[in-house]
């Protein structure tokens, strides 16, 4: 009952933080992730998809947050899969959620309106590591 409770309020704060932090980007784009606790890095891809036109955008944020199995976290990195080394966001040992709002911004081209990321990341223990990730983007 107790874990039950504790997950019900955690994902109502998730929710709630997303929100409020998302409300002043012009775009946000957002995808769940999971993947297995081998004590091995895995590499997680997705696409922000649907940008417009044109041929850069700008990343003004960025947000991760572990739902599920944090404990296990060891670390996660977020970067554009553009051939930039630039991280955007980190999480290490005892991290369950991570934001960060540039004061500059990050420019990455935009190709047919996608732009391509990547996390890398690693757990131990078994199972599995779940969140969301949200990318802000400034038109």
């Amino acid at each position: 009952m107790r874990n039950s409770l504790r997950t019900l309020l955690c994902c109502s704060t998730l929710c709630a933080g997303l929100a409020a932090t998302s409300a002043g980007a012009s775009e946000t784009r957002s995808t769940g992730f999971s993947f297995p606790c081998t004590g091995t890095t895995q590499v997680i891809n997705f696409n922000a998809t649907a940008l417009g036109a044109a041929s850069t955008r700008f990343v003004q944020g960025t947000e991760i947050a572990i739902i599920h199995n944090p404990d296990a976290l060891q670390f996660l990195f977020l970067q554009a899969n553009v051939g930039t080394s630039s991280i955007l966001l980190t999480l290490g040992v005892g991290q369950r959620h991570a934001f960060h709002d540039f004061t500059g911004f990050y420019s990455f081209p935009n190709s047919g309106g996608t732009i391509p990321f990547v996390m890398f990341g690693a757990c131990s223990g078994g199972g599995t590591v779940d969140g969301i990730v949200v990318v802000q983007f400034f038109s």
